[in-house]
């Protein structure tokens, strides 16, 4: 039974009716006013009638006072009054789940109108600014020249043209670099609208705007495109980096009033009309940063990880896309195996790389997928490779003989992670020591083989499967090495942003198994061969 009905009469209660017009059968319009302190907002909304969506809010007209722009208040009026992420669509309460979003709806509106939301204009500059997308690929935050270029029908500015045309191969469409000026400029300011005409449709509008946020910003813009004009281009793009946002505009027809000779050192820039740009990041910076805002990134430092297994295949993207290799630095990859067919089912690497080195297969896969990403692949055994100067080295074999003769040569000058799987899956671990007063890696060994510190409750039992030809094949799903890179991962973000983390960290995968102690420190073992002094 419809419950169509039942919302009007429940609507009519708050002065709201359907609309004589009905534009569209799968959603019910109605009108009223939305409640605020300084009185009724005429006011339309779309319900959906399967109430799998929350109305959809505008108002009928925009308040003189809210002109030409205000937080929350799209061009033709829309009211965004809900963040549909945060918030949870109710099918089983339709009736009350739309007289509270046309509550909230009136009590967004009726801070907006007090002026109590203007700074939200800043987190909202690209909902006023424009919907002309070009992609942004800059590495470098400081004021220099960039590069226009076309594929098919998308644009890229960047500095690194041979970088962004392998973020975009798989676009359709030839490249071309176009000859257009590109400038970027920097400010300290967060740019938001202004509360007159907005957005800006000329230079001089632009300028203006320029210069009650940041006048030393304003002055870099005039004198680019000033330089623009008096070399004879006709087009020119402006991208302004700021500390929330970068955002840029291009000139429409910089000559249409040319000079009349070289001495001529007029400048009728200012009437020149704008084309403003909505600028998508696709930048290294912001892709890692994108998850984790204000928390340090592995950007511009040198990473070695050794071991490409089951473990190491899925921690070496995780590092990747957490900005190891980026911006200066490295990501080395060391590992003198193939993938062996029987491995995939648990690998990163498919059927593709069978009987490849894994360490030169998963840089490719890496560099496929994070085409900016420094990474080197070393198809040698780590006793034989150069680990010094690295500022982390991680130990992704599972393989106690090479973790030990890695925690001898550098547990005391270089910070050292082991992660890895015990048994057949039953639980996942990381070590790292980061004081001088605690236990290396081989301390730790030795430890559990006096029963201490061991993963579960009565140990971990060894368990093989095909212990034929093949050789002894220690059986878990990829789900396993997927939770032992995360816990890698993890340990290595707890590391770069200096945070409070257990040298020993041991997760329980089995539900058959108890945990044998909390996640804690290892002291330093008297005797022990590998980091006694």
């Amino acid at each position: 039974m419809s419950v169509i009905p039942q919302l009007l009469a429940a609507l009519k209660t708050i002065g709201f009716r359907r609309c004589e017009e009905q534009p569209s059968s799968s959603h019910l319009v109605i009108e009223g006013n939305l409640d605020t302190r300084f009185g009724g907002v005429p006011c339309s909304a779309r319900i959906d009638r399967t109430f799998q969506t929350f109305p959809l809010v505008q108002l009928t007209p925009v308040p003189e006072c809210l002109l030409p722009v205000a937080p929350h208040i799209g061009p033709s009026g829309s009211l965004c009054y809900i963040a549909e992420a945060t918030a949870v669509v109710d099918i089983f309460n339709p009736i009350g789940q739309t007289l509270a979003a046309l509550e909230q709806a009136a009590r967004v509106l009726d801070q907006v109108m007090a002026g109590e939301r203007v700074d939200d204009l800043a987190e909202e500059f690209y909902a006023f600014w424009s919907n002309l997308q070009f992609f942004s690929d800059v590495d470098s935050r400081e004021t220099g020249a960039g590069v226009l270029l076309q594929i098919g029908d998308v644009f890229a500015i960047s500095d690194n043209p041979e970088r962004t045309c392998a973020k975009l191969a798989h676009l359709p469409g030839k490249l071309r670099e176009l000859p257009w000026s590109i400038d970027r400029v920097t400010t300290k300011t967060v740019p938001r609208p202004k509360s007159d005409a907005w957005p800006p449709e000329t230079v001089g509008d632009l300028l203006a705007w320029q210069r009650d946020l940041d006048d030393a910003c304003r002055r870099k813009v005039e004198a680019r495109i000033a330089k623009a004009y008096r070399k004879g281009r006709t087009f020119t793009i402006i991208v302004i980096d700021s500390p929330s946002i970068p955002y840029a505009f291009a000139t429409l027809d910089l000559l249409k009033t040319p000079r009349e000779s070289s001495r001529d050192q007029r400048l009728p820039i200012y009437d020149v009309r704008i084309l403003c740009l909505n600028l998508c990041r696709i930048d290294d910076a912001f892709v890692t940063q994108r998850n984790i805002p204000g928390q340090p990134t592995l950007a511009g430092l040198r990473i070695a990880m050794i071991g490409v297994g089951t473990i190491g295949g899925y921690l070496g993207e995780m590092l990747a896309k957490a900005g190891a290799g980026t911006a200066g630095g490295e990501l080395m990859l060391v590992d003198n195996q193939h993938l062996e067919p029987g491995n995939v089912g648990r690998h990163r690497l498919g059927a593709n790389s069978s009987f490849r080195p894994k360490a030169t297969s998963l840089a490719g896969e890496i560099k496929r997928v994070m085409p900016g990403v420094n990474v080197r692949p070393i198809v040698h055994d780590a006793r034989e490779v150069n680990l010094e100067g690295f500022d982390l080295l991680i130990d992704a074999t599972g393989e106690q003989a090479l973790g030990q003769w890695l925690a001898s040569k550098f547990s005391q000058k270089t910070p050292l992670l082991h992660v890895w799987i015990e048994g057949a899956g039953v639980a996942v671990r990381s070590y790292v020591s980061s004081h001088a007063s605690e236990g290396c890696y081989r301390c730790l060994c030795d430890y559990e083989r006096q029963g201490h510190f061991v993963a579960v409750e009565g140990g971990v039992e060894t368990l093989f499967a095909g212990q034929g030809c093949e050789g002894p094949y220690v059986p878990f799903s990829a789900s396993v090495s997927i939770q032992a890179a995360a816990l890698g991962l993890d340990s290595v973000m707890a590391w770069v942003g200096r945070k409070a983390w257990p040298g020993l960290s041991t997760r329980v995968l089995s539900r058959t198994h108890e945990a044998s102690h909390a996640d804690c420190t290892v002291l330093k073992r008297a005797g022990c061969p590998a980091c006694a002094s």
